[in-house]
C-alpha cells in the first residue's frame, strides 16, 4: 500500500517555488522512498518555470462544470490514469500537488479521497496565508498578471469577507475534514518557512514525516517573487499602456538580483481601515483554527502593526532608484536578445 501525498495549495503560498524544488530533486528524493511524479507540466518545473503542478489535470477534472478550469468531462479518464501512476510508482510515498486541489469543492475533494483510498494512506497537505498578506499578495498578482491600475484603497474600496471563503480556515478544514473522513489533513501556516532553516521544502517534508538528509532536499527556488512598494507603483503606471506580461517577470527578477525584493512586508500596501477591517473578520475564525487544526498559539493576533503601511501613491524615485531598474530591465532584455539570436 502506498502512501499518497496531495499538496493542495492554497493559493499565494509558494507552490510554485515547491513544485520547481521538488521536479528539479525527483531522482534524490526517489532513493529515499518518494516520488513526485513526473506528470502534467513537470518538465516545465524541472526547468524551474511557473507551474500548475504535476497533480493538475487530476485536481482540474474534480472542479466543478461551470469552473473555467474544469475538466469534469475527464474525471473517470484522469482518476484511472493517475491510480495506474500511483501504483506503478518505485517509490513508497508519491507526492502530487496543484493549487486546483484546494479550489476543488470539499465534497468532490472528498470523492477524490474516496477513488483513491484504495491504494493506500491519503494525506492532503496544506499551507495557508495570514488572509491580510494573502489579499495583498491577490492584489500585487492582478498588477502583475492582468494590468490592474487600480491602487489598494480602490481595489478594496467594497472588500467583504463573504467573497474569500477560502480563508475562513476554521470552516474550510472544519467542512473538508467531514467530506474526506479516509484522508489526514495537514495544516501549517505558511509565515513558518521564515523561521525554518530549509524553508518551504524543509517544512514541507517536515510536516509529512520525512527525513531526508539536507544534502539531498532541493535547493531552495524564488519563483513568481512578489515586487516591492516602487516596482508595484511603477507597473501601476506602466499597465496603463498595455504592456506584454514578461514586463512584470523582467522587472522582479531584476529587483531579485539587485536585493531590492524583500524590502517591504507584503501586507504594508493594504489601506490601514482596510487592513482592521480584515484582522477583526477572521480573528474568531483564526482563534479557533489554530486551536483545532495547527495545535499551536495563533500567530495570526499581532501579525502587523500601524507602522507597517506604505501609501503607493505617496512612494516616490530617486534619480539612483530610476538608474537602477531601468539597468536591471535592460540587462534582462539583453540577456532575452542573446538567447534569440543564439536560436536563429
Amino acid at each position: 500500500m502506498k502512501n499518497i501525498v496531495i499538496h493542495c495549495g492554497m493559493p499565494k503560498t509558494g507552490s510554485s517555488a515547491l513544485q520547481v524544488q521538488l521536479a528539479q530533486a525527483r531522482s534524490n528524493l526517489l532513493a529515499h522512498g518518494y516520488d513526485y511524479l513526473p506528470s502534467g507540466d513537470f518538465q516545465q518545473a524541472e526547468q524551474g518555470r511557473i507551474t500548475s503542478g504535476n497533480g493538475a489535470e487530476l485536481a482540474r477534472s474534480y472542479l466543478p462544470e461551470g469552473h473555467p478550469a474544469s475538466l469534469i468531462k475527464r474525471r473517470e479518464e484522469l482518476t484511472e490514469q493517475f491510480r495506474d501512476h500511483i501504483a506503478q510508482s518505485p517509490a513508497q510515498t508519491v507526492i502530487l500537488s496543484s493549487e486546483f486541489f484546494s479550489a476543488a469543492p470539499r465534497p468532490l475533494l472528498g470523492e477524490l479521497v474516496e477513488n483513491l483510498s484504495d491504494l493506500g494512506a491519503v494525506r492532503l497537505v496544506f499551507f495557508v496565508r495570514e488572509q491580510l498578506n494573502a489579499l495583498a499578495s491577490t492584489y500585487i498578482q492582478q498588477v502583475k498578471r492582468h494590468m490592474l491600475t487600480q491602487y489598494p484603497d480602490e481595489y478594496f474600496a467594497d472588500w467583504d469577507d463573504s467573497r474569500s471563503p477560502m480563508m475562513h480556515y476554521n470552516a474550510y478544514f472544519t467542512r473538508l475534514r467531514n467530506m474526506a473522513p479516509k484522508a489526514e489533513i495537514l495544516v501549517r501556516p505558511y509565515e513558518e518557512t521564515r523561521l525554518h532553516d530549509r524553508g518551504l521544502v524543509g517544512l514541507f517534508f517536515d510536516l509529512i514525516g520525512a527525513e531526508i538528509p539536507d544534502a539531498d532536499l532541493p535547493v531552495d527556488r524564488r519563483v513568481n517573487l512578489s515586487p516591492n512598494a516602487q516596482e508595484i507603483r511603477l507597473m501601476i503606471e506602466v499597465n496603463k499602456h498595455n504592456p506584454r506580461m514578461q514586463f512584470s517577470d523582467m522587472l522582479v527578477e531584476g529587483s531579485h538580483a539587485a536585493g531590492r525584493s524583500t524590502i517591504h512586508a507584503q501586507h504594508s500596501i493594504v489601506p490601514e481601515e482596510v487592513a482592521r477591517k480584515i484582522r477583526d473578520s477572521f480573528a474568531e475564525s483564526n482563534e479557533r483554527f489554530f486551536q483545532t487544526f495547527v495545535g499551536t498559539e495563533n500567530t495570526y493576533t499581532n501579525s502587523w502593526s500601524a507602522e507597517d503601511f506604505i501609501d503607493l501613491r505617496q512612494v516616490s524615485f530617486s534619480a539612483t532608484d530610476v538608474i537602477d531598474i531601468i539597468a536591471g530591465l535592460l540587462a534582462n532584455m539583453d540577456r532575452r536578445l542573446a538567447r534569440l539570436e543564439a536560436q536563429g
